[in-house]
């Protein structure tokens, strides 16, 4: 059995379930790089909750962030970005990266 192909199957699967996450994808495909207070502003939640919903699409490896220094001040904040995919999920596709079937 093919562990890592389903594994990171899940793990991506896994980053795409919830309803909030979606948004948060659908947010950042609209408007590109956006820091967390401006993401948690438009989905109307909490920065706390909308940051381990972006903790999670990042470990799925659907969005990505970067830390830029703020011009004139002495901090920097953290921006989010989507991370271009295309997901096709069939059950061919995962006999696939189960190895085959074989298993019974």
């Amino acid at each position: 059995m093919e562990k890592k192909g389903l594994e990171e199957m899940a793990s991506i699967m896994d980053g795409l379930g919830h309803p909030l996450r979606l948004r948060i994808i659908a947010i950042l495909a609209m408007n590109g790089s956006l820091y967390l207070s401006d993401i948690a502003k438009r989905l109307g939640v909490s920065r706390a909750l909308a940051k381990v919903h972006l903790v999670k699409l990042q470990k799925a490896g659907l969005v990505r962030s970067s830390v830029k220094l703020v011009e004139g001040e002495a901090k920097a904040l953290r921006y989010y970005e989507l991370v271009d995919f295309n997901i096709t999920v069939n059950p061919r596709i995962i006999v696939e990266l189960a190895g085959g079937g074989d298993e019974r």
